[in-house]
């Protein structure tokens, strides 16, 4: 199941040290990805999306189904580039940008 996984992969308390730093940020967002991909091709599909979104409930103790407009609007958060695709980059946007408060050019 995905829920233990991503308790044990993203231990913030521990291992990542500041989460606002834009390096530890992208370190978040890869650990993320390899959790998820889990058909390892370098995207974030439709239906890895689901198990991301029901573990990010179940996280906060709720139980979420997601529907396919659910699944797909999240989708469109997650690709930030708005190429149609999920890709490590764009997580590591996402993460940069809420965790750190800061686009990603802003941590070069």
């Amino acid at each position: 199941m995905y829920s233990s996984g991503v308790r044990q992969s993203l231990s913030l308390s521990g291992s990542y040290g500041n989460v606002n730093d834009v390096e530890n940020a992208k370190l978040i967002a890869r650990k993320l990805f390899e959790l998820y991909d889990k058909d390892k091709n370098g995207l974030i599909d439709q239906y890895e999306i689901s198990p991301m979104l029901q573990d990010t409930y179940r996280y906060m103790s709720r139980v979420f189904n997601p529907s396919k407009l659910d699944i797909e609007s999240y989708a469109r958060i997650l690709d930030r580039n708005g190429d149609g695709r999920v890709t490590l980059s764009d997580l590591e946007t996402l993460c940069i940008r809420y965790l750190c408060g800061e686009s990603p050019q802003a941590g070069k």
